[in-house]
């Protein structure tokens, strides 16, 4: 018998319900690939799964859909799962099939890519910004599309400039 709520939904791991409705996305940065301690509803105790680790976010613990489609993203040819690492994704909310249920469930598909107009590097989340937000912030502030190097070289040089 479950006591408790808290140990139907795990609020260590990342749900689709906390990304939203149907269709919501994140854009995420892979810390780590690892085993972690998961709680199982239904033989009331503590299973080792693998778990995807992100700059941003509480971690995901992965599925075969998710697994396989992180292998054929960075390592279609090999057998290093730790290619992930480092590697922006984006985790969306889409409608999926449990036994005879409907419900909603965590997918992973390819981030977009932007580059630097200036040194021609991917531009890469930081831990408090997304890609989006930093090219939002640099088009508002240098009229170009920069990563976060080129920015701050672009806010060195307007500086000596007015100076």
């Amino acid at each position: 018998m479950i006591d408790s709520w808290a140990k139907i939904q795990n609020d260590n791991f990342l749900n689709a319900e906390a990304i939203g409705p149907v269709g919501a996305e994140i854009i995420v940065t892979i810390k780590d690939i690892e085993y972690a301690d998961v709680f199982n509803t239904k033989t009331n105790s503590t299973d080792k799964k693998v778990c995807l680790f992100f700059e941003e976010c509480k971690p995901h613990v992965l599925n075969k859909v998710n697994t396989r489609t992180l292998r054929k993203m960075f390592d279609p040819y090999g057998t290093d799962p730790k290619k992930c690492i480092g590697q922006q994704v984006t985790l969306y909310v889409a409608p999926v099939k449990v036994g005879r249920n409907d419900t909603t469930g965590i997918r992973i598909k390819e981030a977009p890519k932007e580059k630097c107009e200036d040194c021609g590097q991917l531009i890469r989340a930081t831990r408090s910004k997304t890609v989006a937000e930093l090219v939002e912030i640099s088009v508002r502030n240098t009229g170009r599309r920069l990563c976060l190097d080129c920015m701050k070289k672009a806010a060195e040089q307007k500086k000596e400039e007015t100076a």
